[in-house]
């Protein structure tokens, strides 16, 4: 199995934190909406593993931070 970037040497509860993080840190400001490009490259390795990732973002005010429902199904 050859390695074409860091994410493939993660385990799959890895993957997911990581997602879950870089999301959280999108949502609240931390990181840039560049950050996106992580998210779909995460999405496809888990996609690879039979993982398939997605999110839900909830807003309820301005002066509150965002709150992140993963959504995960194995196939």
């Amino acid at each position: 199995m050859t390695t074409k970037n860091i994410y493939d040497r993660l385990n799959n509860e890895k993957i997911v934190g990581m997602y879950y993080k870089v999301l959280t840190e999108i949502f609240n400001g931390t990181l840039s909406d560049v950050m996106f490009n992580e998210i779909d490259l995460l999405e496809a390795i888990a996609a690879k593993r039979g993982i398939y990732l997605s999110y839900y973002r909830v807003k309820e005010h301005s002066y509150r931070p965002s709150q992140v429902l993963l959504l995960i199904r194995f196939h």
